[in-house]
C-alpha cells in the first residue's frame, strides 16, 4: 500500500502521521537516505550555496549551516572574496571559496559604463552635425556675438562654419569613437574572463554535488547576475537540483532574465522560495507562475503554500511569533538538504518528481517546528541560529515518530 501524499486537509506533520499510519515508514524512506555502516563522507548529501558579499555574510552561512544541521555531510559556500574570510570564521565545517571580488567587478563595470556614456555622446554629436542642427546653432551664437558688426562680418562668420569644417569634426569624432570602441572591447574581454573564471570555479564541482542553493546574500551586482545566469544554465544541463532564494529571485524578476525564468519554471529539479514581495515581482514577469510548470514554488507566509504546476500543498505547521532575519535562509538551506536527499534516493526523473513536492513540504514543516521550539526557549531574543540549533532535534523527532507509528 502506497502512502498518500499530503493534501490541503493534511497541513501539518502530525496530521500526515495520523492519516497514514504504518505507511509513514515507507514514505520516510523516500525522504532520508538510510544511515548504514557502509556510508561514507558524502553519502548523505553534498550541497553548495552561491551567495554572500561584504555586506551580507550571514545569509549564505545560515543556509549552508542549516543544511549541515539537517544532516548533509558536506557544504561549500561560493562567495565574493570580501565575504570569504568572515564566513569561514563563522564555521570550521564549511568549505568556503571566493570566486570573484566585488571591488574588481565594480571597477570593470564602472569603466564599461563610462566608456559607453562617452561613446553615446560622440554618436549624438555626430548625428547632430549630420543633420546640420549643431551647425545652425553655432551660426546663431556667432551672429549674436557679432550683432553690432556690419554685414560683411556676418558673412565671414557664416563661412567659418562651412561644410568642410563639419566633415573634419565628424572624421575626428569617428576616429575617437573607434578608439573608444577598442577600449570597450578590451574592458568587456576582461569582464568576460572574470565571469568565466567564476563560473568555472562553481561548475567544476557539479559532478560532486547533489544540490545547489543560489541567492542568499548574493547582492544585485549586474556582473554577478551574469555569473549566476551561466551557473544556472550549467546546473540544468547537469540535472542538478537547484534552490533559488533572495537576490536570485530578484534577478529572475528582471525583464532581461525572463527567458531564463521560463526555462527554470519548466525544470523539475528547481525550487523557488519567494516571500510575498518576491512572488509579486515574479508574477509580474510571468503570465502565470502556477499552472503548467514543472518546478516547485514555496510561497512563504504564516502558512507556507507549496505548488508544483496545478498541485498545491499547505504547510500550516505552527511556527514562532518572532520573525527574525535569516529564517528564510534557514528554509532555503533546509530545502536544499531535502532536494539533495531526493537526488540521492532517486535516479529516475519521473519517480523523483513524484516525491519532490512532498520533500519540499516536509522541509517547510521542519523549519516551522524548529522555529516554534526556538521561540519557546528564546522568545523575543530568537535568532536564525536558534532555529538552526533546533533542526537536529526536529528531524530526529520526525524520524522517530514515523518509525513509532509504523511499528
Amino acid at each position: 500500500m502506497s502512502p498518500a501524499r499530503p493534501t490541503s486537509a493534511e497541513t501539518t506533520w502530525p496530521d500526515y502521521l495520523q492519516r497514514n499510519g504504518d505507511c509513514g515508514t515507507v514514505q520516510l524512506a523516500k525522504l532520508f537516505p538510510p544511515l548504514t555502516s557502509t556510508s561514507h563522507k558524502g553519502s548523505h548529501g553534498r550541497i553548495a550555496v552561491l551567495g554572500g558579499n561584504e555586506k551580507y555574510t550571514g545569509a549564505p552561512y545560515y543556509a549552508a549551516n542549516a543544511a549541515l544541521h539537517c544532516g548533509v555531510d558536506l557544504a561549500t559556500v561560493f562567495c565574493a572574496s570580501e565575504a570569504s574570510v568572515p564566513i569561514k570564521c563563522y564555521s570550521p565545517e564549511l568549505m568556503v571559496q571566493a570566486i570573484y571580488s566585488i571591488d574588481v567587478l565594480d571597477g570593470i563595470h564602472s569603466e564599461e559604463q563610462n566608456l559607453l556614456d562617452e561613446l553615446r555622446q560622440y554618436e549624438q554629436t555626430n548625428a547632430n552635425l549630420l543633420t546640420n542642427e549643431l551647425h545652425e546653432e553655432d551660426v546663431l551664437q556667432t551672429m549674436e556675438m557679432l550683432e553690432h558688426s556690419d554685414e560683411k562680418q556676418h558673412i565671414l562668420a557664416q563661412q567659418e562654419l562651412n561644410t568642410d569644417d563639419r566633415i573634419d569634426t565628424i572624421t575626428y569624432k569617428l576616429e575617437k569613437m573607434k578608439k573608444i570602441g577598442e577600449e570597450l572591447d578590451q574592458v568587456r574581454s576582461r569582464r568576460d574572463a572574470l565571469i568565466m573564471d567564476a563560473v568555472k570555479s562553481v561548475t567544476e564541482m557539479f559532478p560532486a554535488l547533489h544540490a545547489i542553493c543560489i541567492g542568499p546574500g548574493m547582492g544585485r551586482h549586474p556582473v554577478v547576475f551574469c555569473v549566476v545566469e551561466k551557473v544556472i544554465l550549467s546546473a540544468m544541463e547537469s540535472k542538478l537540483a537547484i534552490t533559488l532564494d533572495a537576490d536570485a529571485l530578484y534577478m529572475m524578476s528582471l525583464p532581461e532574465y525572463r527567458q531564463l525564468l521560463e526555462k527554470l519554471m519548466q525544470y523539475g529539479r528547481c525550487v523557488l522560495t519567494p516571500n510575498v514581495m518576491e512572488l509579486r515581482r515574479l508574477a509580474a514577469v510571468l503570465d502565470n507562475t502556477d499552472k503548467n510548470t514543472a518546478s516547485i514554488v514555496i510561497k512563504k507566509g504564516a502558512s507556507d503554500v507549496i505548488t508544483k504546476g496545478p498541485f498545491e500543498i499547505q504547510c500550516a505547521q505552527e511556527g514562532g511569533l518572532k520573525r527574525s532575519g535569516g529564517i528564510g535562509d534557514v528554509l532555503a538551506g533546509t530545502t536544499t538538504a531535502f532536494m539533495a536527499w531526493n537526488s540521492i534516493l532517486y535516479d529516475n526523473d519521473s519517480a523523483e518528481g513524484q516525491e519532490r513536492l512532498f520533500a519540499a513540504w516536509t522541509a517547510c514543516c521542519a523549519v516551522k517546528t524548529a522555529t516554534k521550539l526556538a521561540f519557546g526557549k528564546r522568545r523575543r531574543a530568537l535568532s536564525a541560529l536558534d532555529v538552526i540549533g533546533n533542526l537536529p532535534e526536529v528531524l530526529d523527532s520526525m524520524e522517530r515518530d514515523v518509525n513509532k507509528t509504523g511499528s
